[in-house]
């Protein structure tokens, strides 16, 4: 094998979510321009070589020569055993590629170093053989894959082709007819979603760009309730060490609201959004996640921007894995999940060290440094506290620092010495969708980096595994690509974390399944309960940012789960997610876990079966499912997760979802909402919410067509509007997941060493 390239050692960006897209314009612009590619074409030619000429971005393999592969993308290699090929391929979206050459049987015959520059060109020169199989790039295997036929003038490929014509088996298993109505339109990138306990009908929706909307029975109301877009960093713009002059995803922006359960009487309601930069912000750090109070006007028709009262602030490193809604639970508490600060494998800058040496760090096992990466619990009604106070009126910690909250008494770190009091359950990425169900269970999805997605039913004391694994399975942040089949089941067995076991989740799919991308970044949702749609009642509604791993179209997917009837499903260890209003976690009965199936596979070193079963790489049984990822076979372990179905939209032509899928909302009667739009940044007006109803109440959903959304340069700008960029509140995912590639894509991807750092991409916030 003969490689070369003009790669240069440069010091890779962080790229949680931050490839550039590169459009089909940009595309065949970068393919005339590779004069270089063709010189060393010709070259070949006159040397009796073979040649072959590719261009390689995160969306796939684009054929330039010769003219029968030309404009395909992933084009299938036609080969002739024995005969000499030169393949060249330039790097067209400065994202990190290289170049894999497999047999049928996974064995790697060929493979070049990384390229992670725009411009740069890589030629690799090798024989044909008949093993070779298939083609691909390692930190985006799931979009960058083609098929290679070897035989002489072909004779093996008319059956390659018909294999590969024959229709994949989906992931997801087709689930209950919806229909959805459109409740209101003309927004940017609608993040979150909320009601007040009320006498009025309307329903307030959080738009990325800062705008806090109302909506009523006759649409949107023309000024918005709230205006916070002078409050946010400028969306688009980043600072710091790892920005990139490139990027335009952005995950920041207004991404949170949630009202006080006595809104009617006190006027009190919440936002999470991004600041810029403040005092006590790093240097070279990205922004401040702040969470404030602020009080309507005395009619409640809007919110009085003067009135704002900071909880919390977050000082954050990286521009995502910022989450976003919040909840108050049915005890009274505000809930606050928080990303881990952002940045591939968390061994960037503003991640700690952790007890786990397997990993270089990260804040999501973290529970004494900071508060990322967690699920947070704070009493914003602090005269009714027991916690100490100064006479300031705030509440005051045991320093007598003052805060603005108190501490609930049964928060899991009370009474240790070690941990932070704010925390609830901690071991998340990126926690982007949170809710309760009228039982008082908590829902909480993850964002995924490179390989899968996944959701949570939360308990006090919780430790949902990351970034010592992705969902059931080890994670590695010198392979993400490639898991380890060994990592510890329980955190140590000392203060603050005394042993506890790693909670897994109860929803979890892959990014690709049957060569086929399944999504790219988890959207929590909530618990259908509304009873209008019998085959969803009970159900938890959820999504994916999109299908789309270049982030173009916007192909998003509405998901169900619901608990298998024999109890199977998420949470190994003690914990069943299941809370009871005003007792302690010590006291909360939860329901008893489902034995692993005996015929489970074993992974060494493991003392707990399912663990085992949900990290090995071996072959899976009847009731998993193979999936792919970096060349590696994984386990979806579905016996041990809740049932899962992708809903078909009784509208739309295919019955798929022709929307980007930002987040989910839900109105007091149960009702389950849909907020979407169309295009894959925040900018534009098609910023949509859905309402989920019968098959036969919805509308029809045309399929999107390209030229329906402008694109971002071309856009003209409201001089009073912020400045937005690509979005990632929705997303996620995605997409580090992030992640929309983080939430949601195979995000934006990292690479050092030549491994894999790639992330996912979620949409808005992912």
């Amino acid at each position: 094998m003969s490689e070369r390239s003009d790669e240069r050692p440069n010091p890779v960006p962080e790229s949680a979510t931050d490839y550039t897209a590169t459009s089909r314009r940009h595309l065949l612009k970068a393919a005339a321009a590779a004069g270089g590619v063709v010189a060393l074409g010709d070259l070949a030619a006159a040397q009796g070589v073979e040649t072959i000429e590719l261009g390689g971005e995160t969306s796939g393999w684009q054929g330039v020569a010769p003219d029968d592969i030309a404009g395909e993308t992933n084009p299938t290699l036609e080969l002739e055993a024995g005969t000499t090929y030169e393949l060249t391929w330039e790097n067209l979206d400065g994202q990190p590629h290289n170049f894999v050459i497999e047999s049928e049987g996974g064995e790697q015959l060929e493979r070049t170093d990384l390229l992670m520059e725009q411009g740069e060109t890589q030629t690799l020169e090798f024989e044909a053989t008949s093993e070779m199989a298939e083609y691909y790039c390692e930190p985006h295997s799931a979009t960058m894959r083609g098929e290679i036929s070897v035989g002489d003038g072909g004779g093996g490929g008319a059956e390659q082709d018909e294999a590969a014509e024959e229709e994949p088996e989906a992931f997801f298993d087709p689930g209950a007819e919806i229909g959805v109505r459109t409740l209101a339109e003309g927004m940017t990138a609608p993040t979150d979603m909320a009601v007040a306990d009320e006498d009025e009908e309307r329903y307030f929706v959080a738009d990325q760009t800062g705008e806090l909307w109302v909506v009523t029975g006759d649409g949107l109301q023309d000024e918005p309730f709230l205006d916070v877009s002078d409050r946010l960093v400028e969306l688009g713009t980043f600072e710091g060490d790892y920005a990139d002059p490139n990027q335009d995803y952005d995950e920041r922006g207004l991404l949170g609201v949630e009202f006080h359960p006595e809104f009617a009487e006190n006027g009190r309601f919440f936002v999470h959004y991004s600041a810029p930069p403040n005092d006590e912000t790093p240097e070279g750090w990205s922004h401040v996640e702040v969470v404030s109070e602020l009080q309507a006007t005395e009619d409640l028709s809007a919110g009085d921007p003067d009135s704002e009262r900071v909880l919390m602030e977050f000082q954050k490193p990286q521009y995502n894995h910022d989450a976003g809604p919040m909840a108050f639970g049915p005890d009274g508490y505000l809930y606050v999940p928080m990303g881990d600060g952002g940045g591939a494998n968390d061994n960037m800058e503003g991640h700690v060290e952790d007890w786990y040496d397997g990993n270089e760090g990260g804040n999501g096992q973290d529970v004494s440094e900071n508060l990322l990466g967690s699920v947070l619990r704070v009493d914003v009604d602090s005269e009714m506290s027991e916690t100490s106070r100064d006479g300031s009126g705030d509440a005051a910690d045991e320093e007598g620092e003052d805060r603005p909250y108190a501490i609930p008494e049964d928060n899991p770190l009370v009474d240790s010495d070690e941990g932070l009091d704010e925390h609830y359950a901690w071991g998340f990425r990126n926690p982007f969708g949170i809710s309760f169900d009228s039982d008082g269970r908590l829902f909480v999805s993850d964002a995924g980096q490179d390989l899968f997605e996944e959701a949570n039913l939360v308990e006090a004391g919780g430790n949902y595994g990351w970034n010592v694994k992705e969902g059931t399975h080890c994670f590695s942040t010198e392979s993400p690509s490639q898991p380890p089949e060994d990592c510890p089941d329980s955190a140590p067995d000392e203060a603050p974390y005394d042993g506890q076991e790693l909670q897994d989740p109860i929803v979890e799919y892959p990014h690709v399944y049957q060569e086929q991308v399944v999504g790219i970044t988890i959207i929590g949702g909530h618990v259908y309960e509304a009873g209008d749609i019998g085959d969803l009642d009970g159900k938890y509604v959820f999504g994916d940012w999109t299908a789309d791993p270049a982030r173009q179209s916007p192909q998003g997917r509405i998901l169900a789960a619901s608990e298998p009837s024999d109890g199977a499903g998420g949470m190994t260890g003690d914990g069943g997610g299941n809370q009871t209003e005003g007792m302690s976690p010590d006291d909360q009965e939860m329901p008893e876990n489902a034995t692993p199936d005996e015929e489970g596979i074993e992974g060494e070193g493991f003392e707990n079966e399912t663990n085992a079963t949900n990290a090995t790489n071996e072959t899976p049984d009847d009731g998993a499912a193979d999936v792919g990822g970096g060349g590696q076979e994984q386990v979806v372990p579905r016996d041990e997760l809740w049932d899962m179905e992708e809903l078909q939209l009784a509208g739309s032509e295919d019955g798929s979802f022709p929307y980007f899928v930002r987040q989910f909302g839900q109105d007091l009667d149960g009702n389950v909402y849909v907020l979407a739009n169309q295009v894959g940044v925040p900018e534009g007006d098609t910023g949509t919410v859905f309402e989920i109803v019968p098959p036969g109440e919805g509308e029809s959903l045309e399929p999107f067509e390209a030229d329906e959304a402008v694109e971002p340069e071309e856009q003209e700008t409201d001089e009073n509007a912020t400045e937005d960029t690509q979005n990632e509140s929705i997303a996620e995912n995605a997409t580090d997941n992030e992640s929309v590639a983080d939430e949601n894509v195979t995000d934006g991807e990292n690479a050092t060493d030549n491994e894999t750092l790639s992330e996912n991409v979620t949409a808005d916030g992912a």
